[in-house]
């Protein structure tokens, strides 16, 4: 498998076509690496004012690193799009709270394709992906992830705003910190392979539990043609919520 989804030819012919701003950028790649369950996606803004499309979609479970997999995922869903590689404005990924080595495999690998290609990127919060790829709820929405060690990232956002609208920041803690929340019970989005953690706290603490956030990745590259992400350096450090440790990463890498 090559290193990069971009050759040599097409990268002297990128740096050149680079989108002079994020309003130019229609079609990216992009990655969500947050736990085992692995996601790539292509998404398209038209030319128009409509909303971005998802244009393809995978998601893999990976027994091992997401480093091995993660370009393979890229070429499979470039090719059954019928995009080519050059065609892509730009790059995506999301940039945790999650696994920490899967979030650094993510983050690197749009920088390398970005530095191979002259494209710029973009990187989403995990937690607003995650509520996003939900859609509307009868309540507010409240996107988990396992932390591991016994503990969950959790973000609560308003029931219907697309994008999502975030109430109050991200926190790390003890699922039963969602039990004692002063707006109420809300309904829990988990992640893919997530489902017992979020039904569990939604019996004991009174929330309600929302679909699986699947293609999460879709979700990201959506929310960064939507917000105009891209070419925001800061935007590329990761969010850990909690000092990271390599070799801790029990739900991805």
């Amino acid at each position: 498998m090559r290193s990069t989804c971009c050759g040599a030819d097409e990268r002297t012919q990128s740096v050149v076509e680079r989108p002079a701003v994020s309003g130019a950028i229609r079609r990216v790649a992009s990655l969500d690496l947050s736990t085992w369950w692995g996601s790539a996606a292509l998404v398209e803004r038209s030319a128009g004012a409509g909303a971005p499309e998802v244009v393809a979609t995978v998601e893999d479970l990976v027994a091992e690193s997401h480093a091995s997999h993660v370009l393979g995922m890229l070429e499979r869903i470039l090719g059954e799009s019928g995009w080519s590689k050059s065609s892509l404005d730009g790059f995506v990924a999301t940039r945790g709270p999650g696994s920490f080595t899967g979030v650094r495999i993510g983050l690197g690998t749009i920088r390398g394709l970005a530095i191979a290609s002259g494209r710029p990127t973009a990187a989403v919060p995990t937690l607003d992906a995650m509520a996003q790829a939900h859609g509307p709820a009868e309540r507010d929405r409240i996107a988990i992830l396992s932390a591991g060690r016994g503990q969950i990232f959790a973000a609560r956002y308003d029931a219907r705003s697309s994008p999502p609208r975030a109430i109050g920041e991200p926190w790390l803690g003890d699922p039963s910190d969602l039990g004692g929340l002063a707006d109420g019970p809300g309904v829990l989005i988990p992640m893919r392979g997530q489902e017992e953690l979020a039904r569990t706290i939604a019996t004991v603490h009174g929330h309600a539990c929302g679909k699986t956030a699947h293609a999460v990745a879709a979700a990201a590259g959506w929310l960064a043609l939507v917000q105009e992400a891209f070419d925001r350096p800061a935007d590329l450090a990761p969010i850990y919520l909690r000092p990271p440790v390599v070799e801790d990463a029990p739900d991805g890498g």
